[in-house]
């Protein structure tokens, strides 16, 4: 959250273990020293827009992350918005590296990406403790950018739900926090 002094690009840049600039502010966050980063990968949803498909064209897992978070920080105008959902996730230790891996796109591709999620991941292989960080945004994706934190609650007939006082229902798009 912002309100809390913290920064999307700055967290991306530290689980990449990576130099990146955090453009809103024009200040680098720089943890290029950082130990233990054994893959890492931004995955988005098959039908995602074309704008970032071409963000992701021919960059590394670290660049695109840095180019989508600062498109995600321009985008948030409140000065305390919330900008991203981070999950941190253990990894059996009885498994390889590749079997990790590809665990992990199997979790991201059934929750996330099925979900219209964007998935900015990083996998640390910490002997004792091999684990994942996944970064997604609150916000779907849309042709212009992002669309609304909140959308409407629909009936099983596709129609918003009306509370008692018949105002239209809402929930987080990115779901709440169970």
């Amino acid at each position: 959250s912002r309100g809390e002094g913290r920064s999307a690009v700055a967290a991306a840049a530290y689980r990449h273990a990576a130099r990146m600039e955090f453009e809103r502010e024009d200040r680098v966050a720089d943890f290029s020293n950082k130990k233990n980063v054994a893959h890492s990968e931004f995955m988005a949803p098959a039908d995602a827009p074309e704008w970032l498909h071409s963000m992701m064209e021919d960059r590394s897992a670290a660049e695109v992350s840095e180019a989508f978070w600062n498109t995600v920080e321009d985008f948030e105008k409140r000065c305390d918005a919330q900008l991203s959902k981070e999950f941190v996730l253990a990894l059996p230790k009885e498994l390889t590296k590749d079997q990790n891996i590809e665990l992990v796109r199997e979790f991201i591709g059934q929750q996330m990406l099925s979900r219209g999620m964007v998935a900015d991941w990083v996998y640390h292989d910490v002997e004792a403790n091999p684990h994942v960080h996944i970064m997604t945004t609150l916000r779907p994706l849309t042709q212009e950018g992002f669309g609304s934190k909140k959308v409407p609650v629909l009936d099983k007939e596709g129609n918003p739900q009306r509370g008692k006082n018949g105002k239209i229902q809402y929930r987080l798009w990115a779901g709440d926090r169970g």
